[in-house]
């Protein structure tokens, strides 16, 4: 199959019927038959752009015979040729003319409110995850609560977010992104509303971790909606603007949590992302129209993965639990730390063999980790979070504790390290989107980050506020770009 790896539209060649039959049989990249049992939604999760209507603003380009034996699109921006073969049959022709499609990306009205919503329910989620961590301490206290349980506060949040966002992409293949990202809304709502109401760090805790399962919905949802939404080629500016609400409500976040981070004051830190939520709820359910698959409900809860999602959020949960209170509660050479650990690979060992040769809908795709690049990205995605939520956690601390700011100040201190995020992103998606590479965002990022944290390892005491905010500062270059 080499010889058709590279196709070049101004050759013109006779293919004879051996190739056009090793060409109608040939196996995609990345498709391996036998794998596991056919799946009974193959080919349907396409992107909503295909297909699509002029009503929706997204055109497909339609495409005529030549007299020169070629075919071409009658979208003269767009023109380019397909050799045909003289000895080729009408359907074949036919065939050739359907899959040889080009999609014009038009936004409308319609988009431009939907993306609004994902867009305000990612600044909610990161408004919430945020805003807490100046305010753990004066809620602590009036609660009664430990330092522990103050600090699963914020804990309880980031683990449930991460272990269910795979489960939410998984789950919004069979019963549609739409009606999902609705149930991640409701349980962001509901969690808010049980952290605003709670009269012990027990309600607390139970809050934060329902906010976390829908937050963590909400994350994965606005970023499979948005690829299902654009195509690649004009994808970087739109998730660049995702990316900087996100930055933006990580920003402020801080601020926001610490002007209210008082005694008589503190519920509204969670009261005031109610009505944001609620109007993102109202505007999702109105103006995101993805068509489901129309198969009845039972046989849809058939197809789910419900073993690998088991196995996932059992497997993750007993790894990250354990590196929370690793050197904290526990030494890193107990037996409570280790165990867990050992635990949750285990887990994955057993998790990986049941995706990639039981499970019909897996939760976890193995096809997406045969490529290198992938692997890479996947990789630096996990170190920038790490670098993140540790900078939004812990300065806050360091702040309060050690340099005995307010929670107001050390909301504003913090400014150095989140408000460059959003700028930086938003420069990063345009220069990728107008010259098509990524590189160089990829490179230069890292190389202020790794710059800016190494500065913060000489961090003392006696370190003036000054250095401490300039180093912020290109921490806060690096992790935008």
């Amino acid at each position: 199959m080499e010889r058709f790896s590279v196709f070049n539209p101004s050759t013109h060649f006779q293919l004879s019927e051996a190739d056009r039959l090793a060409l109608a049989t040939a196996v995609t990249p990345g498709e391996h038959v036998g794998d596991r049992p056919e799946s009974g939604y193959a080919g349907t999760a396409l992107p909503s752009y295909y297909g699509a209507s002029r009503k929706s603003g997204l055109d497909a380009i339609a495409f005529a015979d030549c007299t020169d034996g070629t075919r071409k699109s009658r979208l003269n921006t767009i023109t380019f040729a397909v050799p045909t073969n003289d000895h080729q049959t009408a359907v074949e022709k036919r065939r050739t003319t359907t899959i040889l499609q080009q999609v014009v990306f038009k936004p409308d009205a319609r988009f431009y409110l939907a993306f609004s919503a994902l867009a305000s329910l990612s600044l909610v989620v990161a408004i919430d995850g945020t805003s807490i961590s100046v305010a753990l301490p004066v809620i602590a206290k009036k609660l009664n609560g430990s330092a522990t349980e103050a600090f699963w506060a914020g804990t309880s949040f980031l683990l449930t977010s991460t272990v269910f966002q795979p489960i939410y992409a998984a789950f919004s293949h069979i019963f549609g992104r739409k009606n999902v990202t609705l149930l991640a809304v409701v349980f962001f709502l509901t969690g808010t509303i049980i952290a605003a109401t709670s009269v012990n760090m027990t309600l607390m805790l139970v809050g934060r971790t329902i906010q976390g399962i829908g937050g963590g919905g909400i994350i994965a949802l606005a970023n499979v909606i948005l690829t299902d939404l654009v195509p690649l080629r004009y994808r970087g500016n739109w998730v660049g603007i995702l990316g900087a609400m996100w930055a933006i409500g990580s920003v402020s976040g801080p601020v926001v949590g610490g002007t209210l981070a008082h005694p008589y004051t503190w519920e509204w830190i969670f009261w005031l992302n109610v009505p944001f939520i609620f109007t993102s709820f109202i505007m999702v359910f109105f103006f995101i129209r993805l068509k489901p698959l129309s198969i009845p409900f039972k046989t849809k809860l058939q197809r789910v993965d419900w073993v690998g999602s088991v196995i996932f959020v059992a497997s993750t949960t007993a790894i990250l639990v354990p590196l929370t209170w690793g050197g904290t509660m526990y030494p890193w050479t107990s037996w409570r730390t280790i165990a867990p650990i050992g635990f949750g690979h285990a887990g994955f060992i057993i998790l990986g063999y049941h995706e990639r040769f039981v499970a019909i809908e897996p939760v976890i795709r193995t096809v997406v980790f045969r490529n290198k690049t992938t692997n890479i990205a996947y990789m630096t995605t996990a170190m920038h979070g790490m670098v993140l939520w540790s900078l939004l956690y812990y300065q806050p601390l360091y702040f309060e504790g050690v340099r005995g700011f307010s929670p107001v100040i050390s909301g504003v201190a913090l400014f150095p390290a989140t408000f460059t995020v959003a700028p930086m992103a938003i420069v990063a998606g345009i220069v990728i989107s107008k010259y098509g590479t990524y590189r160089f965002a990829v490179w230069g990022g890292w190389a202020c980050t790794t710059l800016g944290v190494g500065f913060l390892c000489a961090v003392n005491v006696d370190t003036q506020l000054v250095q401490i905010l300039l180093t912020d500062f290109i921490t806060g270059v690096g992790l935008g770009r």
